[in-house]
């Protein structure tokens, strides 16, 4: 049975909505999103939330809330005509955006949102045991060589035999495809325009494979279309990923966006990239300062790389500042890393006895043992819920 559950101002749009629904379906209605919130915990099965003006909270804001904390529900938004924005609906995760006035758009879209239902409710998880293992590798500063270690790192996991899948999170100016010498077809952009909006989830013709067999998820061919892609989108693939994958290596862009912060909280390993110079060092603590505030720092592995010898900055004081041990140290190899990038073939195939390749599977070594069993606890609360719920 579906829920359906109205959050709305004003009282006589609310009674409006009902009628749409129809008197043998069990609604729910509210003037408070606390209160929605507190429902949708209660709740099993499939939901749909008409969400429409709302006095002292952003409408877009709590669409965007609602979808990435409950992924199975379905949102349209019913809006006054100057307040639609159809890019902010797409980027909040709604079904829809329609006119309040409007008595067919406001049907049609009900009837949008059950199909969208029904199909998210066919697509609730069996019963399954394993899952595969999500690594994911950031830097708050551009050019520590944060993707380099992504695409060798999932060669690495891939010498094990495991199946590996590398999502490039980077949407506007992602460099994954490149350093396999991929030229994708299809993107994260098709797979939400086309799949996902139409109710599929199935990531199957969006993932381009490499001679090795490691399946990528490249970023949008254009930058514009990175806004585009939400929260929701990546909890999602994540979820679909680890249903077929050992092993998922998310590469990230030099900074925390909402994309980003979802990918970090659904890791099983977070590996925080810096190398001997201040500004990293520097930005690597306001990151670890970041991730503790998200509850995320037990996850932490700090990763060295490019690691020389420097009089200046030791391994020791960075540990210290960090608060951190250094899990891994990478040896700085410019020429042969360059002409690996510049070849698209990965330095762990390419030279797999240089220092540079054994120190990257010795890592892979240590993140990599049986399969992750599927555990069942209680959701934890979000750091990224209390920053929507302030906006």
């Amino acid at each position: 049975m579906i829920h359906y559950y109205i959050l709305m101002d004003k009282n006589v749009h609310i009674e409006r909505m009902k009628g749409f629904i129809g008197k043998n379906s069990v609604v729910s209605s509210f003037h408070i999103v606390t209160e929605l919130h507190s429902a949708l915990k209660e709740t099993e099965g499939e939901s749909i939330i008409l969400l429409g003006e709302l006095s002292i909270t952003d409408t877009y804001s709590v669409c965007q809330e609602i979808t990435y904390h409950y992924p199975q529900t379905a949102v349209v938004l019913m809006l006054p005509d100057e307040s639609i924005d159809l890019k902010k609906a797409m980027y909040s995760g709604a079904v829809d955006a329609v006119s309040i006035y409007s008595d067919q758009e406001c049907i049609k879209a009900i009837e949008k949102a059950r199909e969208i239902a029904d199909l998210k409710s066919q697509r609730l998880p069996q019963e399954e045991t394993i899952e595969g293992k999500v690594i994911t590798v950031c830097s708050t500063k551009g050019g520590v060589g944060k993707t380099t270690i992504s695409v060798n790192l999932a060669v690495a996991c891939m010498k094990k035999n495991l199946k590996v899948a590398v999502i490039d999170l980077d949407l506007q100016f992602g460099d994954v495809s490149l350093l396999f010498d991929l030229k994708p077809k299809k993107t994260i952009y098709e797979w939400m325009k086309e799949g996902y909006e139409e109710g599929a989830t199935s990531l199957e013709g969006y993932l381009t494979k490499d001679e090795t067999g490691i399946e990528i998820l490249a970023s949008p061919h254009l930058p514009e279309y990175a806004e585009l892609v939400t929260g929701e989108h990546i909890y999602t693939i994540i979820q679909e990923l680890k249903k077929t994958f050992d092993v998922i290596v998310i590469d990230t862009p030099p900074s925390f966006v909402e994309t980003s912060l979802v990918a970090l909280e659904n890791s099983d390993e977070i590996l925080l990239i810096t190398s001997l110079d201040l500004p990293s060092l520097k930005n690597g603590k306001l990151a670890l300062d970041t991730l503790g505030i998200l509850g995320l720092k037990d996850r932490i592995k700090v990763i060295l790389n490019r690691d020389t010898e420097s009089a200046e900055l030791t391994t020791e004081m960075i540990e210290k500042v960090l608060g951190l041990p250094i899990k891994q140290r990478i040896p700085s190899d410019y020429k042969l890393v360059i002409s690996s990038i510049n070849k698209g073939d990965p330095f762990v195939t390419m030279a797999h006895r240089s220092p540079v390749a054994k120190s990257v599977l010795a890592l892979a070594d240590d993140l990599i043992g049986k399969p992750k069993q599927k555990e069942v606890t209680k959701e934890k609360p979000s750091f990224w819920k209390s920053i929507t719920r302030k906006k």
